[in-house]
């Protein structure tokens, strides 16, 4: 049992704390609070890291319920509200900046909540005595929290702002922007998977990254009581975590949009730290526990941090001018835009704190911000897409001009490879026949008839060499796509001495165009070349001349002539030679895309004539010149 001595010292302290807690003043307060329906309570300076007590008994004189809002003003960091039952204190309701949770719509008010605004209801015809305890604990210096009581209707007077009237309305902006975020998260996110480029990855992570950061200052994530970051007290309302992770991200995108590592090395190992250092201090930052931090030690750290990334920003800004472009200028532009969101919103917090709808304001001027930095964004996106495609079809239109060239030259070495089997074929096969019946010839009147079989011997001694005359012109032609500098006037003139020259036949070579053996495709000077020497061989096998004019002019610059005319025999037009080398001709010249004709009379000798087109081809007038061999020059000047 317990004894008298005890039991009378436990009732003196009983009725000492009592007395003590009478000693307290009570404000009554008496409900509606007058003509304007709201009233304050005495301004009271709270200190740094302290906790002021405001109490005060609300009378309730009418036949309803009284709703009664007490409004907290600048931002107090904890705001809970007791009732005195007796010798107990009933929690009512609790807010603050340091709240873990969001206060909730209450029955009579249905907009959603500020967090500096506590509510309590008092039933008809009773009275009862309140507690309101205000924190300062985030502020390095004391501050006066001004506290008023209002009816609700005369807060929604006070307020005056629409967004604050409903639930529905106030929440509808927050979740348009959510939206918009969340929709620029999954684009960019699949367009990293088609494309896989980190770029994609690193913008994918800094949109997800500000909409948990978004959602967190709006409450609609809480952490706090997850059983990791309740053992390290993490206070996810004021945690920069997703903040400086979100940079750190948006650095590594910068750093791979503007293509550093191959523009800038220097600057892309600066972004590239810069980029780790912000991960770090945002890891640094998830044991940052504000109930026990030393606040001005915290307060000047958020201050340099605040200036540093401010200095961030503009050698960011700094950067993407320098490498400003098509593309990198829809990246600066939203740059500008976040920088000045940030502007507007330090002023906004600076300056108007006091002015109503402060946390409105907020969202507003970043939500601007954002939205801004994603359009610009999604521009630059378009136009580098733009560039990519541009520059795709480029590629695929230079290896379709490619594949064609390759196709031109493969059909052209097929044709090169016809017509040479050709020569072969209709200019040697029958010579070759010939040399074969000969040689059996030969051998068969060796022993009999030794002249007649000398006679063939020779034959066959002259064939052969005509046979390898052919084939070095064919030869020659061939090698006509390599670079030459010689005139087709020293080709002509060359040939012309080759073949006139054991036949006294003299020739005048009239050339009107300065033209070089390069100037003309490689299987148009072959086909003219073949054409021009079958014309001479015709002229000393079946002409019996003693002068042959040749002349090759320009129509015009795209049509080139050849004229052989030689003074011989002639034939009738009724008795035309046929046989393969004027088949020949016509074929070359239908290759060329031209035409030859052959023009004849008895007595009168023989003139061909040879028109084919060019593409394109630079000609200068030269004076008619006779080029003839030396041999024939001396001949003509006796």
């Amino acid at each position: 049992m317990l004894s008298a001595t005890y039991v009378g010292k436990l009732l003196l302290t009983l009725i000492v704390c009592l007395a003590l807690a009478d000693s307290l003043p009570a404000q009554p307060l008496v409900y509606p609070f007058g003509p304007t329906q709201q009233t304050g309570l005495p301004a009271t300076l709270t200190p740094s890291n302290q906790t002021t007590e405001h109490r005060f008994v609300v009378i309730n004189p009418g036949s309803q319920p009284a709703p009664v809002v007490i409004e907290v003003g600048d931002l107090a960091d904890s705001i809970r509200l007791y009732q005195e039952r007796g010798n107990t204190l009933i929690l009512l309701d609790y807010t603050g900046q340091l709240t873990a949770t969001r206060p909730p719509p209450d029955r009579v008010m249905p907009y959603l909540r500020d967090k500096n605004l506590v509510l309590f209801t008092l039933k008809p015809g009773q009275s009862a005595t309140y507690r309101l305890q205000v924190l300062n604990r985030m502020r390095v210096y004391s501050r006066t929290f001004p506290v008023r009581l209002f009816t609700p209707a005369a807060y929604k007077a006070k307020e005056a702002l629409w967004l604050y009237e409903s639930k529905y309305r106030n929440r509808l902006g927050e979740t348009f922007f959510w939206g918009i975020i969340l929709m620029m998260f999954l684009f960019t996110s699949a367009q990293f998977f088609l494309l896989r480029e980190r770029m994609f990855l690193y913008y994918a992570l800094y949109l997800l990254l500000v909409l948990v950061r978004l959602l967190m200052l709006g409450e609609f994530i809480v952490v706090d009581t997850w059983p990791v970051f309740r053992e390290i007290g993490f206070t996810g309302r004021v945690s920069l975590t997703t903040f400086f992770w979100s940079l750190s991200a948006y650095t590594f995108f910068v750093r791979s949009y503007v293509q550093l590592d191959t523009r800038a090395p220097r600057l892309n190992r600066v972004f590239r730290w810069t980029g780790w250092i912000l991960f770090g201090l945002g890891a640094f930052d998830l044991f940052i526990t504000i109930k026990r931090l030393y606040v001005p030690f915290l307060t000047s750290t958020y201050g340099i941090l605040e200036i540093s990334l401010m200095a961030l920003g503009l050698f960011t800004l700094w950067v993407l001018w320098r490498f400003y472009d098509a593309t990198v200028k829809y990246i600066f532009w939203g740059m500008v835009f976040f920088l000045t969101g940030g502007l507007i919103s330090f002023v906004n917090q600076q300056v108007f704190y006091d002015v109503p709808g402060l946390d409105f304001r907020e969202v507003l001027i970043w939500a601007t911000s954002y939205i801004a930095e994603l359009l610009a964004f999604s521009l630059g996106l378009a136009k580098r897409q733009q560039l990519v495609m541009q520059e795709k079809l480029r590629t695929q239109t230079a290896l379709v001009e490619q594949l064609q060239e390759n196709q031109r030259k493969q059909a052209q070495l097929l044709q090169i490879r016809s017509d040479i089997a050709r020569d072969l074929h209709d200019e040697l096969g029958s010579e070759l026949s010939g040399i074969s019946i000969l040689s059996q010839v030969a051998i068969g009147r060796l022993a009999h008839q030794p002249a007649q079989a000398q006679t063939a011997l020779t034959t066959i001694g002259e064939t052969a060499r005509h046979i390898m005359d052919r084939m070095r012109d064919i030869v020659w032609s061939l090698t006509l796509h390599q670079p030459q500098t010689d005139a087709v006037a020293n080709r002509l003139q060359n040939m012309a001495g080759s073949v006139f020259e054991p036949t006294g036949i003299r020739p005048i070579l009239e050339i009107s165009a300065q033209l070089s053996v390069a100037s003309l495709p490689p299987d148009q000077w072959r086909n003219l070349f073949l054409i021009y020497k079958e014309a001479l061989h015709n002229i000393v096998k079946h002409a019996r001349a003693t002068e042959v004019a040749i002349r090759l002019e320009a129509e015009d610059p795209h049509t080139l002539c050849l004229t052989i005319h030689d003074n011989g025999i002639g034939f009738s037009p009724d008795a035309l030679p046929t046989g393969h080398g004027l088949r020949n001709q016509h074929h070359r010249a239908a290759v060329l895309g031209g035409t030859i004709h052959i023009d004849s009379r008895p007595g009168s000798g023989t003139t061909v004539t040879l028109r084919f087109p060019v593409q394109s081809i630079s000609l200068a007038l030269a004076t008619v010149t006779p080029v003839v061999p030396q041999r024939f020059r001396d001949g003509m000047e006796a």
